[in-house]
């Protein structure tokens, strides 16, 4: 069994901890919109819709910050019966992967902001490292915890755990690949982000267990 780093504990504080920073990031979101008429908002005038449809950077930077963090909410709500404590150095990694989700509504605004302008290229590049670094931490976590089972749970069986490694070293080498071919072709390295990251929010395989080691139901279905 590989050795861990620092003090170990349980998983529900440290699932906790994260579970509180995506409903922060994604109610943040909706603060940032400033209603017309309201008094950090645009003006309305007579037209209130057509302020409101005037706001449209605004209302596409929220569709596509809310997507991207909610697919990582998903993936993050799923491997939470993966793992089964948490270390020092594994918290220090998941640190990093919350910082990449707060992080990515800003390159996400400055796209949509700079849609069909001068800088929309430069802007592309930077949504590309945004939807990759979140993705980078996310497989660090998993790479420093399921080698001889550090710190996932010691029941799924060997070929279900290699199967996960491939699909997320698979799904961050993508990102990067996506990320270095906006550097000369910015729309096309964007959109094979967006279409990486959609992946995600397909269903992930079911864990498969080793014979005479499945959870029981209470097990399966408690929070």
């Amino acid at each position: 069994m590989a050795a861990t780093s620092g003090a170990e504990r349980g998983r529900k504080r440290f699932e906790g901890f994260t579970d509180a920073v995506f409903a922060i990031a994604l109610t943040l979101l909706f603060v940032e919109i400033k209603p017309p008429g309201s008094p950090d908002g645009p003006p309305v005038g007579a037209q209130p819709a057509r302020a409101v449809a005037e706001q449209w950077q605004e209302h596409l930077a929220l569709i596509v910050s809310f997507l991207g963090i909610g697919i990582y909410w998903l993936q993050h709500h799923y491997s939470g019966r993966l793992y089964a404590k948490s270390d020092h150095v594994f918290s220090v990694i998941n640190l990093g992967f919350l910082f990449g989700i707060m992080a990515l509504p800003y390159p996400v605004r400055v796209w949509a902001f700079h849609l069909d302008s001068p800088g929309e290229e430069q802007a592309n590049m930077m949504l590309a490292a945004g939807l990759l670094l979140p993705s980078m931490f996310w497989l660090m976590k998993w790479l420093y915890a399921s080698p001889q089972r550090r710190l996932i749970d010691r029941r799924p069986a060997p070929e279900y755990v290699s199967q996960m490694t491939r699909r997320y070293v698979a799904g961050t080498s993508v990102l990067a690949l996506a990320a270095l071919i906006a550097l000369i072709a910015p729309r096309l390295g964007l959109a094979l982000s967006f279409a990486a990251t959609a992946y995600w929010i397909l269903p992930q395989p079911s864990p498969r267990y080793r014979s005479g080691e499945e959870p029981d139901e209470k097990e399966r279905t408690e929070d």
